[in-house]
């Protein structure tokens, strides 16, 4: 397993680069018990155990994906870490701005599908991120994302609704393979650098995201806000094992707790804390009954 230290461009953040590993969530955890020193970042051109939010398992083929983690210390408890998971939304959209640059060029938008999945405006799924505690005090902020297309699931069909950087359809086209791998690394560089950052400022803010401005970045680009929405709640089933139903409305806003404010078809308002959400489309009905097959593949086998 070949292995090569960086020391990113912005400052002295360490990046360990590999070729091949089960998951950079479980190889930056046990970096980090063997007393690498934090915050550092690690990389792999290839997972062969990836996972993401809920457990959902995914495989990323040799070279065709980006797979980092930053293991962070905190100090702040974890009642005050809310908002982790929503920076590092922003963070990938603050570095995917800088190494490509945005507008202007007939490319699609990308943004953050509450609470922080990377979209494009038309609803293709980029990336996902996944946030895990060890321990008392450190934090695993996990993000993939695709960088060459189509993507393809284990049995060669293509991911329903999945975007990709680079490649025929990719949201920045371009075939080259060195083109890549120089991408990689700039992307990799800025994401570690980007995340660590919106860490200090949480930090800093005492987890308050409002105070550290994490708030005001992130509503600017979420894609959820003004969506007509279904949610589904996550967590333990109730008495009988049945799951609380679905909820269907509006998505107004993000409030200061970074929770979802959906105004409800039936009359109301709630906020979401958790749950597992899906944007309707113009022409659907608020109240669906049903999943969408696509959307849940998309969400199961994606990045």
């Amino acid at each position: 397993m070949r292995e090569r230290m960086d020391t990113a461009a912005r400052g002295p953040l360490e990046i360990l680069r590999m070729d091949s590993v089960t998951s950079t969530q479980d190889e930056a955890a046990r970096r980090a018990a063997d007393g690498q020193r934090t915050p550092f970042a690690l990389t792999a051109r290839h997972q062969s155990g990836g996972r993401g939010r809920l457990g959902r398992s995914f495989a990323s083929p040799d070279g065709s994906s980006l797979a980092l983690t930053v293991a962070h210390r905190s100090r702040l408890a974890a009642d005050r870490r809310g908002w982790f998971s929503l920076a590092a939304g922003v963070a990938a959209l603050t570095a995917l701005d800088q190494v490509l640059g945005t507008g202007g060029d007939g490319t699609a938008r990308i943004g953050l599908k509450w609470p922080n999945d990377l979209h494009t405006a038309d609803g293709r799924k980029l990336g996902g991120i996944l946030v895990e505690g060890r321990g008392p005090d450190l934090v695993l902020l996990g993000i993939g994302m695709n960088l060459r297309g189509p993507v393809l699931q284990v049995d060669g069909r293509a991911v329903p609704g999945a975007a990709w950087l680079r490649g025929d359809g990719g949201v920045r086209p371009g075939v080259d393979g060195a083109a890549d791998e120089a991408l990689r690394e700039r992307l990799e560089s800025a994401l570690a650098a980007a995340l660590v950052q919106e860490l200090s400022r949480l930090e800093s803010a005492e987890g308050d995201g409002v105070s550290a401005g994490t708030h005001a970045r992130y509503a600017m680009t979420c894609l959820t806000v003004g969506r007509a929405v279904r949610v589904d709640p996550l967590g333990e089933a109730g008495t009988g094992g049945a799951h609380p139903p679905a909820l269907h409305g509006i998505a107004r806003m993000i409030d200061g707790q970074g929770r979802l404010v959906v105004d409800l078809a039936g009359g109301g308002r709630t906020a979401v804390d958790i749950g597992d959400v899906r944007h309707l489309r113009p022409d659907e009905p608020v109240r669906s009954t049903t999943r969408d097959a696509s959307a849940i593949e998309q969400e199961e086998h994606g990045t």
